[in-house]
């Protein structure tokens, strides 16, 4: 206890608070996976993370401000752990790409509640919230294309060609869907079987538009 008490009044306020943050953070994925969204109230969120509502009100000013943390925090896990497994691949592009999909439908298979949450449920809860997901959809497709096209130039993302942008969007959307279809069947595919109906779309989404199209 006393050693405990000591590392305590060790910490700053502000690293306390950055401390039970994270444990809502954490608490959050957790149970949003177990119960969905919105079925979650605060009070089962403080209760997982062992915190009071106090400090709940202290981190977050609302329980969609918690849900977009958390879906960050999982987006940032996640982006870090395709992105080793891509580099620790050698060999052509398409090989490294290979990779990274099997590594994040494996990871999707693993967590499907948590899938289900972060790319089911999470949508239409409020505008802030949709618009975090729209990001997530553009960092992943700008991490495909910075994999299959490492020396270009132009940042994917930015294109201001309008048919570019619609078939980047159709191509991002489809990837997406590939992934909700999957979780919502159980997962029920083989993960290589899922990784090659991916893939033509990954090389359309990646594949330079002429300017001006």
């Amino acid at each position: 206890m006393t050693g405990q008490g000591r590392r305590y009044a060790g910490e700053s306020a502000s690293d306390r608070r950055a401390a039970r943050r994270e444990r809502l953070i954490r608490a959050a994925i957790l149970v949003y996976g177990e119960m969905g969204y919105r079925q979650t109230t605060i009070g089962a969120i403080c209760k997982a993370a062992g915190l009071t509502p106090r400090y709940f009100y202290e981190a977050f000013v609302s329980s969609e401000a918690l849900l977009g943390a958390a879906f960050e925090a999982v987006t940032d896990v996640m982006v870090a752990a395709i992105v080793a497994e891509g580099q620790r691949v050698e060999g052509p592009p398409v090989d490294r790409l290979r990779a990274m999909l099997t590594s994040y439908y494996g990871a999707l298979r693993e967590e499907p509640a948590a899938a289900r949450v972060f790319l089911i449920e999470i949508a239409g809860v409020s505008p802030a919230v949709d618009a975090l997901f729209e990001a997530s959809v553009v960092r992943f497709a700008d991490l495909i294309t910075r994999t299959l096209e490492p020396d270009r130039a132009d940042p994917p993302s930015r294109s201001p060609a309008p048919v570019a942008r619609l078939v980047r969007t159709g191509a991002s959307y489809g990837l997406l869907h590939v992934a909700r279809t999957w979780i919502g069947g159980g997962c029920a595919e083989p993960i290589a079987q899922v990784v090659e109906a991916a893939l033509p779309l990954c090389i359309l989404l990646a594949k330079p538009q002429p300017h001006g199209a």
